[in-house]
This record gives C-alpha cells, sequence and structure tokens, in this order.
C-alpha cells in the first residue's frame, strides 16, 4: 500500500521540477514516485476554496510513499515542503497537512 501527498506552489514548472529531482535525490529512495504538473484540472480553483485559498496554484507536485517507510518519507516530504518559497499547501490525499503563506 502506498501514502500520496500532494504540494501546490506558486512555482512555475521548471523550478518545481528542478527543485523536486534535487530533494528526491536527497530521499534515499524513500519516495517511491513523483510528479510535477503545472495543469491542475478545472475544478483546481474551487478545490482550493475548500481550503480557505481564494486564488489558485500555479503548479503542484505528487509523491507517492511506501507505508512501511511512511516516517521517513513524511519527514524528507515535510523538510522539501519547507524549504519551497511563497504560498504552498500540502495535502494527505484529500486531508489537510500544512499551508504556508510564503
Amino acid at each position: 500500500m502506498a501514502i500520496e501527498y500532494t504540494i501546490y506552489t506558486d512555482l512555475d514548472i521548471e523550478t518545481l521540477k528542478s527543485r523536486t529531482e534535487a530533494a528526491a535525490k536527497g530521499t534515499q529512495d524513500l519516495w517511491a514516485g513523483w510528479w510535477v504538473y503545472d495543469d491542475l484540472g478545472p475544478f483546481h480553483e474551487e478545490i482550493m476554496e475548500d481550503y480557505g485559498d481564494q486564488k489558485g496554484y500555479k503548479t503542484k507536485m505528487r509523491s507517492r510513499h511506501f507505508k512501511g517507510r511512511d516516517i521517513e518519507a513524511r519527514a524528507k516530504l515535510l523538510e522539501f515542503f519547507d524549504s519551497l518559497p511563497g504560498r504552498k499547501l500540502i495535502l494527505n490525499g484529500d486531508s489537510f497537512v500544512d499551508f504556508q503563506e510564503g
């Protein structure tokens, strides 16, 4: 079984991708996979309003972690999340984890 997280940011796609690649190298394979998108889907802004954000984000990063190593993988992901500049939101599936204005 895998645990999935999504980080929403105001970063452009290339910046988020390069930062994610660098962070993933430092996870020692704790992340089973990761993906970066700039197409956030048609209901993105409506979903963000549920979390109190009135404006949508530019990009998102999704990651998958194996349940057996989730504690270490989550610690690395939260470290990565904290390192990102600007406004950001992190969800575990559909559940709120953290929001930072930047």
